[in-house]
């Protein structure tokens, strides 16, 4: 009798082994099914597919090599956004990090994900306006544009009547709004600003569009040209070699 309750006993020691093992190994399995979905807004600037996504996707690699990056771009629609992240969601996103077309869909996408309880991350572009925003990742945007008008200023030589267009972000990403803000904040007073515009959705065919406008409305009178970024700059620089600008005055990125 006794050894048939040891018997019993070392049983339960395996059946109990047997069951932590279980546990582990679905444990194991829960981390191999994490899903992050990474959420980017168009492609039109390079970084996004160029840098951001390759340095995203290696780093969560590094990180946790079982998790499964859904990666998506949205191409400047905030309709193919909202899709793309109802699709994450759908095939079981554990978190999305969020980069988002515009503010007012962005807000849309967190709070159904919240209503999921899936973490979001805004990415690089604060989503104001909701609680639903878990953490948000970004630059000292204001600082930025200060230091792209300050930039600016050193190429004129500080020169106060320089004639200065300002192709700033989109008006729906406050992003573009704190650039603006910041670069407002080196060069008004020290320089004539004699056109400015909001370029819809950062484009660079659009900014192209804008320096024309500016550049048949002066005459081709501009001394410098503040752009927010590189894909707008290069819509500025393309808009002078059409006109025939020689040399190309100073232009920020």
């Amino acid at each position: 009798m006794l050894s048939e309750t040891r018997g019993v006993g070392r049983g339960d020691k395996g059946a109990a082994a047997g069951d932590k093992g279980a546990a582990a190994g679905e444990k194991a399995a829960k981390v191999g099914r994490v899903k992050i979905a990474l959420l980017l807004p168009e492609s039109k600037t390079a970084r996004y597919e160029s840098k951001d996504r390759p340095f995203f996707e290696a780093k969560v690699k590094a990180l946790c090599p079982d998790c499964q990056i859904l990666a998506s771009n949205a191409n400047q629609d905030a309709s193919q956004q909202q899709a793309q992240a109802e699709a994450a969601l759908t095939n079981g996103a554990s978190v999305l990090v969020l980069d988002a077309v515009d503010s007012a869909s962005a807000a849309v996408i967190a709070t159904k994900a919240k209503a999921q309880k899936v973490p979001v991350i805004a990415y690089d572009r604060l989503v104001p306006g909701t609680d639903a925003i878990d953490y948000y990742v970004s630059f000292d945007n204001e600082s930025v544009g200060r230091l792209q008008g300050e930039s600016l200023m050193t190429a004129l030589n500080n020169k106060p009547t320089a004639r200065v267009v300002m192709i700033n972000g989109a008006a729906t990403d406050n992003n573009g709004m704190l650039f603006k803000k910041g670069a407002h904040s080196a060069l008004d007073g020290k320089v004539q600003v004699v056109k400015e515009y909001d370029t819809p959705d950062w484009s660079p065919d659009k900014a192209q569009d804008e320096m024309t406008q500016a550049l048949t409305e002066l005459n081709n009178q501009v001394d410098g040209v503040y752009a927010a970024n590189d894909g707008t700059a290069g819509g500025a620089i393309a808009a002078m070699k059409a006109a025939g600008i020689k040399p190309l005055p100073p232009v920020t990125g």
